[in-house]
């Protein structure tokens, strides 16, 4: 079965499980609990999001983040291979330790903002492990209710609902919390439009809409808001010629070749920042349309890491320019 492609929206609620293969126990000490908290405090920093709860429990995780402008995938990405490559050489394991690709579900906020991170925070008593949430260590309960400082979890846009003052608020979030012990597991918070969306009708709409009007537009580094319609074809492939030195004709189709495979990503990451969707990148390179999006992602991985391809895809962008005044001359 084909996978379905993330739901991914700048501003958007997420709440992200990711399970051990198998339902198999990933935390078994104090430290591994801290690794993997400070990795995710790491990618914080690095790759800028909004977390909101956290529940690290013995065999699965709970976040909730608020994406920014790193995608909740890359960021995962980076969490979770970091923590395998941790947990494997330290237990001399060896295989996958987590369960597939985690979970991501956008929620509506201000429908279940206040209701998942409740949830997430009675995750060890619903498991009976503590009687009350903030007797569980790994949790962000004690950040919300003063006891550990707040560090990286962001408490202020969840207090500010139960008060202006800090310690009424608290212990109105506490009470908050306290009312939810006898709910037990909810699973209209895990069913999700399509498995993603979580919301009303209407959001989940608006989100769908919102969606389509991304895919045929693109907002490039500097701001400007390009249509599809202002995107030209001829100039970039000229321009990809031009800067790689290879003919168009190895930009189609499914060959392999670690050269091959280089110049498409080139063309791809370019042309989405030129303003191309992926429908018509799809189209000029001959590939799906969730295949393009996976080189779109490897390639602008690749920028944020690597200068010689920054550069490459800006002398693109250059050359595309000088084409596109060519045709208009």
């Amino acid at each position: 079965m084909a996978r379905k492609a993330r739901v991914e929206v700048e501003g958007g609620l997420y709440h992200v499980i990711t399970r051990g293969n198998g339902r198999q126990d990933i935390f078994h000490s104090d430290e591994d609990f801290r690794k993997f908290l400070l990795l995710l405090e790491t990618q914080k920093a690095r790759l800028p999001f909004y977390l909101y709860a956290y529940c690290l429990m013995t065999n699965h995780v709970h976040l909730l983040i608020e994406r920014r402008s790193d995608a909740v995938g890359r960021i995962m990405h980076r969490v979770l291979t970091g923590y395998s490559q941790y947990y494997n050489r330290r237990y001399r394991k060896v295989g996958h330790l987590l369960e597939g690709r985690h979970k991501a579900i956008l929620c509506q906020s201000e429908m279940y903002m206040g209701e998942l991170v409740r949830y997430i925070h009675l995750n060890p008593v619903r498991s009976m492990m503590v009687e009350q949430p903030e007797d569980y260590l790994y949790s962000s309960q004690r950040e919300y209710l003063g006891i550990e400082p707040a560090g990286m979890v962001d408490v202020d846009p969840m207090l500010r609902l139960f008060g202006p003052k800090r310690v009424t608020a608290r212990k109105r979030f506490a009470e908050f919390v306290q009312a939810g012990i006898g709910q037990g597991h909810r699973e209209d918070l895990y069913k999700a439009e399509d498995g993603q969306i979580l919301g009303t009708e209407e959001f989940v709409d608006a989100t769908i809409h919102r969606l389509g009007d991304i895919g045929r537009a693109y907002r490039p580094t500097d701001g400007r808001l390009i249509a599809d319609a202002d995107f030209n074809p001829e100039a970039l492939i000229a321009a990809v010629e031009g800067v790689s030195g290879t003919a168009r004709t190895n930009f189609y189709g499914s060959a392999k070749s670690r050269k091959t495979v280089v110049i498409k990503e080139l063309l791809i990451v370019s042309g989405r920042q030129a303003g191309a969707t992926v429908k018509t990148l799809s189209e000029m390179t001959g590939l799906n349309s969730s295949t393009v999006s996976r080189r779109h992602d490897a390639a602008t991985n690749r920028m944020h890491e690597d200068q010689t391809t920054r550069q490459t895809v800006n002398k693109v962008l250059e050359k595309y320019r000088e084409q596109i005044a060519i045709l208009q001359a």
